[in-house]
């Protein structure tokens, strides 16, 4: 209502329709407003939403942002706790393509908690279990698919794994948990 700033009775003809389309527009979770003066007592707004696609944390606070970025809102993150989390500079301008490519999985996609932002370069995906998989800069959709038949095949996520590095194509890093690792002998080394 204060964004509109119009009351019952006022004079529709003197009403500013421009200036109040740009206090419409300064509201985060609008991404369009058109504003039309309908004679003899009506002002007509339509509204266009953002959709928001994460929740980007940023100096300590939750914000929504919408498929380009743009924040929409830092008071109602509660009620999309279904989003994924992402976090680093950069992260926003680079969600939407994120959120393309987890989508590809979706139940994999069900299982991760945060994406962090790397040097504004890359991902590192952080896993409901707390495992990190490290998606490379190059073809992160390639990394995303394989890591995706190695849970289908191998169940690699309910491993004692702190972490999965995919950066490197046709490797595959795993880091342990400390004290789960087990040497390797090779035949004849103790002979």
């Amino acid at each position: 209502a204060t964004a509109i700033g119009i009351i019952r009775g006022d004079p529709i003809l003197t009403y500013d329709l421009s200036a109040a389309r740009q206090r419409i527009l300064r509201l985060g979770w609008v991404a369009n407003a058109e504003i039309e003066r309908r004679i003899p007592d009506t002002i007509y707004i339509r509204l266009i939403e953002r959709k928001p696609i994460a929740i980007w944390q940023r100096n300590g606070k939750f914000v929504l942002i919408d498929a380009k970025g743009a924040v929409i809102s830092d008071s109602e993150t509660e009620h999309h706790q279904n989003l994924t989390l992402i976090v680093g500079i950069g992260a926003p301008l680079h969600a939407s393509k994120l959120i393309d490519m987890l989508r590809t999985h979706p139940t994999l996609m069900d299982r991760v908690s945060a994406a962090i932002r790397v040097a504004d370069r890359r991902w590192n995906l952080r896993f409901d279990n707390n495992v990190y998989v490290r998606l490379p800069e190059a073809n992160p959709q390639d990394a995303w698919s394989r890591l995706a038949e190695l849970q289908t095949g191998y169940e690699l996520l309910e491993r004692d794994i702190v972490a999965i590095d995919l950066r490197i194509p046709e490797r595959l890093i795993l880091r342990m948990r400390p004290g789960t690792a087990r040497p390797i002998h090779t035949p004849g080394e103790h002979t």
